[in-house]
């Protein structure tokens, strides 16, 4: 499957939505860091790929939304995007709709939060990404981090900030 693929299946496909969670879910890791390569909208014929990268440490964290309150409104969206502090990326980021344990990073998220909810989350994903390909010919680095805010959010951005893989830091041709 194609990064352009990926997207649009993430905006419309429930099945594909489906296999990313139960992927995801299956992982032997009881907490992980999401990462893929940075992709432009010149590059998203390229095969989609991606890792889990093990982070126990974020397992112990004390879920808080603290961090997006401003943003998380008890009556608002399952599912939030907005720009980050810093203007530099975008973020996707689920409001509690359950306990709070099942927020602090993905692996929590889909093993424990209302599949409804993942779903949008994954839906949202899908239209940030077309929406930053659109914006921009600069590559945009898709992950979760939550090292530093321990509430889940998917990361699009500009450069490889957090990134712990390597191979995935480097700008690719394609």
């Amino acid at each position: 499957m194609s990064w352009a693929e990926f997207a649009a299946g993430l905006r419309a496909d429930r099945g594909l939505r489906a296999r990313l969670t139960e992927t995801l879910a299956a992982s032997p890791y009881p907490a992980f860091f999401w990462e893929t390569p940075g992709v432009s909208a010149r590059s998203t014929a390229q095969p989609f790929e991606m890792v889990v990268v093990s982070a126990p440490h974020l397992a112990r964290a004390e879920p808080s939304p603290t961090a997006f309150a401003e943003h998380l409104e008890p009556d608002g969206p399952a599912v939030r995007t907005f720009a980050n502090l810093g203007g530099d990326a975008t973020l996707v980021v689920p409001r509690p709709l359950t306990e709070h344990a099942a927020y602090g990073h993905l692996a929590a998220f889909v093993r424990g939060a209302p599949a409804g909810q993942i779903d949008a989350l994954w839906q949202a994903v899908g239209a940030a990404l077309v929406d930053a390909w659109a914006r921009s010919p600069a590559p945009v680095w898709l992950s979760t981090s939550g090292s530093a805010v321990p509430w889940l959010h998917v990361r699009l951005d500009a450069r490889p900030k957090y990134y712990v893989h390597a191979p995935y830091r480097a700008i690719r041709e394609g």
